[in-house]
């Protein structure tokens, strides 16, 4: 018998277990490896100028950005952050229909504490066919009973999954990494409803790199924080940015504006969670998952918080510690959110 060993990324918690995962002679994952060579700061303050040429440029003669939040940590100091800028936002919440409730009105309590206007936004609507043939395929797959097979089914579909990540995939999969599903709903979403709006900036609390892209000349490799869609021929490009990454945030900076706002943790959360303490979908599926991947399905998200200096390994580690368990399986919350019957 071939025993391979574990290996673990020197940086963050990128392991061999993960199929996806290599580690370099160095210790390192590649994207650790991309990081440390490629992270241009400049490159970020450049970006930063031109976020601000956004401010009080916009059709919509109220708000010149729309910024997504939770009522969470993130997005709370980034609305924040965003009104210190000089900007005058647009709080929304997107709602698939299998977010917690309490996200809505935590969500619009901090809105209303900063004097900004709020609005939840349902968005089942934009879900095209391709995505809801992948909702029930995603049902099926985890409906199925735990054996040997499954779990090479599990770890199958999650490389394969990778594929078919971008939003410009038409084709349906059955995702392990259910946060995907969401993604090519949300995306394009943003572009719809800032359009819609005639706002050109969408903010976002997220702490990782908008794009990792190669520039053709140098074959340097570009990790950037703002993002350019354009869906629609007919429709102005929009700008979607990643405001914690462009300002090199620490998660002691987001505590610092956090204490200042006198904002505090629900009870039973920590600072530090996975996607399934805010997505009812993810808490579904993440112990089903972690059992038969062998890694957490959240793992390479926190790892990447990790790579850009965000949160710590340890404080990374002890987030992937909990495993949440619910009491619906992903078909019924898909089917209480009425996207599959």
């Amino acid at each position: 018998m071939i025993i391979v060993k574990l290996r673990e990324c020197k940086i963050c918690l990128n392991n061999t277990l993960n199929p996806t995962i290599s580690i370099g002679r160095n210790g390192l994952c590649r994207l650790c490896e991309l990081y440390k060579n490629n992270f241009d700061g400049k490159l970020l303050k450049k970006e930063l100028e031109f976020l601000k040429t956004f401010i009080g440029d916009s059709k919509n003669k109220k708000y010149d950005v729309m910024v997504g939040i939770s009522g969470g940590k993130d997005s709370t100091a980034i609305l924040y952050t965003v009104l210190k800028i000089g900007f005058t936002p647009l709080a929304f919440t997107f709602d698939l229909g299998y977010y917690p409730q309490h996200i809505f009105s935590r969500a619009a309590q901090v809105a209303r504490k900063l004097g900004i206007d709020y609005v939840r936004i349902d968005i089942k609507k934009y879900i095209q066919k391709h995505d809801l043939v992948s909702y029930q395929k995603t049902a099926e797959l985890y409906s199925k009973k735990i054996t040997p097979s499954l779990k090479r089914e599990f770890l199958r579909n999650y490389v394969q999954g990778k594929k078919y990540y971008s939003i410009k995939s038409k084709k349906s999969h059955a995702f392990v990494r259910v946060c995907i599903l969401c993604r090519h709903t949300v995306v394009p979403s943003y572009y719809r409803e800032a359009a819609r709006r005639g706002i050109k900036l969408i903010v976002l609390g997220i702490n990782e790199w908008t794009g990792l892209s190669q520039d053709k000349k140098s074959n340097r490799f570009i990790f950037s924080g703002i993002r350019k869609i354009k869906l629609f021929s007919d429709k102005p490009p929009l700008y979607i940015v990643h405001l914690p990454f462009l300002l090199q945030r620490r998660i002691s900076d987001v505590n610092e504006i956090l204490k200042t706002l006198g904002w505090k943790k629900p009870r039973g959360e920590r600072l530090i969670e996975t996607n399934a303490n805010s997505c009812l979908l993810a808490r579904a599926s993440e112990s089903k998952a972690d059992k038969l991947l062998g890694f957490h399905p959240d793992s390479t998200r926190l790892s990447r918080e990790v790579t850009v200096g965000f949160i710590t390994k340890q404080q990374a580690r002890k987030a992937l510690a909990k495993v949440h368990n619910y009491r619906y399986s992903v078909r019924q919350v898909l089917q209480r959110a009425e996207i599959i019957k």
